[in-house]
C-alpha cells in the first residue's frame, strides 16, 4: 500500500512533509527529531502520521504498515548475522 499521496498536499513554507524530513536528515539529525519537527509543523498529524512520513521519506517502504511488516524479517536477518 502506498500512502505517499496522503501527505503530498500538505505544505509548510512551500515544502511537503517529505522534503522537510529530507532536509532534517541531511543535516545529520536523527529520524526521531524529524518526527518531532513534522508534528510541530503539521499539528493535524498524529504520531502515527508523522512516523509514516519519516518512514516513507527515509526508506523504500511506502507505508508504516509495510515497514512494521518488514521488521521481523530484518530482525531475523540480523540474528543470523550475529551468530
Amino acid at each position: 500500500m502506498d500512502n505517499t499521496a496522503k501527505y503530498l498536499h500538505f505544505r509548510y513554507d512551500n515544502k511537503d512533509p517529505f522534503e522537510i524530513v529530507q532536509e532534517i536528515i541531511s543535516k545529520g539529525k536523527l529520524p526521531l527529531f524529524a518526527i518531532k519537527e513534522i508534528m510541530e509543523k503539521f499539528p493535524a498529524f498524529s504520531l502515527i502520521d508523522a512516523k509514516e512520513v519519516v518512514i516513507i521519506a527515509t526508506s523504500e517502504h511506502k507505508s508504516l504498515y509495510d515497514y512494521q511488516g518488514s521488521l521481523l524479517i530484518e530482525l531475523e536477518k540480523l540474528s543470523e548475522v550475529m551468530k
